[in-house]
């Protein structure tokens, strides 16, 4: 039997919501039954060691997307792919183009976001707004990770709506389990209420509303300490700063990137999602399956589904200081993690579409 050839395109493995999907995707097929390769622009360390030994990964050492394009054609052109996925608008973008000068391939082109959002946070211009459009328009199936992105992408985009398939986030529960079972250890003390947030120092994450948030329940609960795991994506200095003016050095941490945040949120009473927007947080799902207490903003349908106020944690209003620490107060006080059972998360199969 001939194997197809399943090609799956990152600009790099940084520790990223689409880098992570992707990667789980890809760990869902069978090596013995496809040709699995994966092509990086740059080969970064951060979720190196997640990409299965049996898998060929091909670094074009190109760094950037926009100089990715000749080396991606002389490489597409040896291998001839019969299908490519990509989750970066970006690279599919280049996809595309790369498309006019190699053999045909299907090509499933995965949203990372609600693009009423991108737009509405300015995230790009009108020019990549255009060059995503006839991207996805151009791609032969498009992948939205709720009912909503997919609404909102035919929408914005003017897809039609056949080729847009909603594929909820996967999830790797063995590499979850793994990782907690190596017993590492976090810098928690066990009189402390510990709470977790993760993701980028990035504006998208709200951070700054968080902090100020604690700030308002600082002094009933003096114990309460925030964790925040993620590399400094241009945010960092500007949090630190916020943290200095309420005085919270000793209750907030800036922990960096983490290679394994799954001890933290297993150690953890409670995990928060400050998000302004989100497409589909993967930390929520991760959380959510070890069943800790969750604090969400709403900057996603998709929240309310998982997360029942009272029951599994609760839900509040986006860049709200005040609904935001409520909701803290309540999960500290209403919610014990040995009391939830949440129900089995189950994601998508990406081989269904094959």
């Amino acid at each position: 039997m001939i194997k197809k050839t399943i090609v799956f395109i990152l600009p790099n493995l940084d520790s990223g919501g689409v880098e992570i999907v992707t990667l789980n995707y890809l760990k869902q097929l069978n090596n013995d039954k496809y040709n699995i390769i994966l092509i990086v622009f740059d080969k970064t360390n951060d979720l190196l060691k997640l990409v299965p030994e049996d898998i060929k990964l091909i670094d074009l050492e190109t760094k950037s997307t926009k100089k990715s394009l000749f080396k991606l054609i002389n490489v597409f052109k040896n291998i001839n792919p019969d299908i490519v996925y990509t989750g970066h608008s970006r690279v599919t973008v280049l996809v595309q183009i790369v498309k006019l000068f190699t053999r045909k391939f299907k090509h499933l082109a995965r949203m990372q976001s609600m693009p009423s959002l991108e737009k509405k946070y300015g995230t790009y211009g009108t020019v990549h707004r255009i060059l995503y459009s006839m991207a996805f328009k151009n791609a032969d199936i498009v992948l939205a990770e709720t009912k909503d992105m997919k609404d909102d992408a035919i929408k914005t985009f003017s897809l039609q709506e056949n080729k847009v398939k909603v594929m909820h986030n996967p999830l790797d529960k063995k590499a979850i389990n793994k990782a907690i079972s190596n017993n590492e250890s976090v810098p928690f003390s066990s009189k402390d209420i510990i709470a977790i947030a993760s993701g980028r120092l990035c504006k998208d994450k709200g951070y700054d509303i968080l902090i100020k948030a604690i700030s308002l329940i600082i002094d009933k609960y003096p114990n309460f300490k925030l964790y925040i795991l993620g590399r400094d994506d241009g945010e960092g200095s500007n949090l630190k700063k916020i943290i200095s003016n309420y005085n919270l050095e000793n209750n907030i941490i800036l922990e960096g990137f983490q290679s394994n945040p799954y001890a933290y949120y297993a150690a953890s009473n409670m995990f928060i999602l400050s998000s302004r927007r989100e497409g589909f947080p993967n930390v929520l799902i991760e959380n959510y399956y070890l069943d800790i207490p969750i604090v969400t903003t709403k900057c996603v349908p998709i929240v309310s589904e998982l997360v029942k106020d009272k029951i599994n944690g609760y839900t509040c209003d986006v860049e709200n200081t005040t609904s935001l620490s409520d909701a803290i107060t309540k999960c500290i006080k209403n919610i014990k993690k040995v009391n939830i059972n949440n129900p089995e998360y189950i994601g998508s199969r990406l081989e269904e579409l094959f």
